[in-house]
């Protein structure tokens, strides 16, 4: 039988005032951690207290963080492990959340399933644009798909190592578009829990309204393409 293994993933681009609270409130759950410091202006190392079960990567500059997913990604595998549960470092996701995805991993190692933690907003009152732009792109996912996914931008998900590692044509905010896509045309499945969020004055979100929205547009419309090529069996 194959066996299968499980690190928690933290892209992190200068998030000094959560970081160390996000590391801290994981390695409760005793799960190991990869972090991965996409080129912060203070190294995330000093602002976090060694322990075995935390390993850092870094960047020697910011490249996004669909890349810094991907350098995650990479070194996992290196280490054996068969899949990554990806949280964001601003504080934006719970720790306490944890066991929803531990319950359902092995059922989605059997399944080839990506869990994807759908963020309650009923709770925490994100801001408008954040709810739009998530109706927005779950329509979008779902022409691409064929599939309904309730929260297609959330960074609290669970990949296979394998899937998460391949190389991809986006670097930042997108990246998980396109590799939730491309994973459900390649037939794997996705599972759904409900996850608290957090929206507050701690968090720092690189989030480029502009820049990043475009990128957005551009991806989709790429997107919609391949799906008719793929359909019209012009693509495989």
């Amino acid at each position: 039988m194959k066996s299968y293994s499980l690190c928690l993933l933290i892209p992190v681009y200068n998030n000094p005032q959560t970081i160390a609270r996000v590391v801290r409130e994981v390695l409760a759950y005793n799960v190991p951690i990869i972090v991965v410091d996409d080129g912060s202006d203070i190294a995330v190392e000093t602002l976090i207290d060694g322990n075995k079960n935390v390993t850092v990567v870094c960047h020697n500059q910011n490249q996004g963080k669909g890349v810094a997913l991907r350098t995650g990604a990479l070194k996992a595998k290196e280490m054996g492990f068969s899949h990554c549960l990806t949280m964001d470092g601003d504080g934006q996701h719970f720790a306490q959340d944890i066991p929803k995805f531990l319950e359902l991993f092995e059922d989605a190692c059997r399944e080839n399933t990506m869990i994807i933690g759908v963020r309650d907003f009923e709770t925490c009152n994100p801001p408008k644009s954040s709810v739009i732009g998530r109706q927005i792109g779950n329509f979008w996912v779902w022409v691409e798909s064929g599939v309904w996914v309730s929260d297609t931008q959330t960074g609290f998900r669970l990949y296979p190592v394998e899937f998460l590692s391949y190389p991809s044509s986006t670097v930042r905010y997108e990246f998980e578009i396109e590799n939730l896509v491309k994973f459900l045309w390649s037939g794997g499945k996705v599972m759904e829990v409900t996850v608290k969020t957090l929206y507050d004055e701690t968090r720092v979100t690189h989030f480029d309204k502009l820049k990043d929205n475009l990128h957005m547009i551009f991806l989709h419309a790429k997107l919609v393409i391949l799906r008719l090529f793929l359909l019209k069996g012009i693509l495989k």
